[in-house]
């Protein structure tokens, strides 16, 4: 009896040890993640910046075209403008004139364009000098972001292999056999060990919240070989039974 307690005492803190490799290989595996993330985001903002710097274009090309409409439209103006004194007839002349009129008002109409998109376009430029500004701020936060985790990475790894170690040495302080057992269950869940915890209505597995019965509690109690949870199959145990070992 003395020494199956003995036994399930070690594979129960042969499980602490797995839990903390698990957290840790979780962790670790979920820094790449976050790295990436990082990444995207660092893209994003990048895009963002490129964004802006192509709509910029896009109304330098607009502006420039609206510039030379107007240019075509100021030499119709002075080409009508000589042509009304060689014209011989007055239906003629004021047909200049209604043309001249017209231009004129296409001149104010691309003039008034013309404005609104050097103010849009002044607007942007002030506008991305803060994206830029922002841009670069933000470069300085993901890459420092992205070098914390490398180092977290780092440390964990060095943790991680030392845990294995210690691990690898407290198994060789258990049998063969038992750790065998411990091994194959473990081998289908996280989690091997169960302790029996102690309800207003009898005991339960602490893991699955299986009712346990009177012959399954006398059975742990005896201490003669492993009794396996009927719903979960974790080995099962009884607190207060290693505890007073322990004393």
């Amino acid at each position: 009896m003395a020494k199956l307690k003995q036994i399930i005492k070690k594979l129960v803190t042969l499980q602490k040890y797995d839990e903390e490799i698990h957290f840790l290989e979780e962790e670790i595996d979920s820094i790449p993640i976050e790295i990436q993330k990082q990444q995207d985001l660092q893209l994003q903002k990048q895009q963002e910046v490129e964004k802006e710097k192509e709509e910029i274009k896009r109304l330098q090309i607009q502006l420039k075209n609206k510039e030379l409409d107007l240019q075509t439209i100021e030499e119709q103006i002075k080409k009508h403008t000589q042509e009304l004194n060689t014209v011989k007839t007055n239906e003629q002349y004021r047909a200049l004139l209604n043309e001249i009129e017209r231009l004129n008002q296409q001149k104010d109409t691309v003039e008034t364009e013309i404005l609104e998109l050097i103010e849009k376009q002044d607007f942007l430029k002030k506008h991305i000098s803060e994206v830029e500004k922002n841009f670069s701020i933000e470069q300085a936060k993901i890459k420092q972001t992205i070098e914390q985790l490398n180092l977290r990475k780092q440390e964990l790894e060095t943790l991680l292999e030392e845990k294995r170690k210690q691990r690898s040495d407290f198994a060789q302080q258990i049998d063969d056999k038992y750790v065998s057992i411990y091994e194959r269950v473990h081998s289908n869940r996280n989690s091997v060990m169960s302790a029996v915890v102690s309800t207003p209505d009898g005991y339960n597995c602490s893991v699955c919240n299986m009712r346990l019965t009177e012959q399954e509690i006398n059975d742990i109690r005896k201490y003669e070989e492993f009794v396996l949870c009927s719903s979960c199959s974790r080995i099962l145990y009884i607190e207060e039974d290693l505890q007073q070992e322990t004393e």
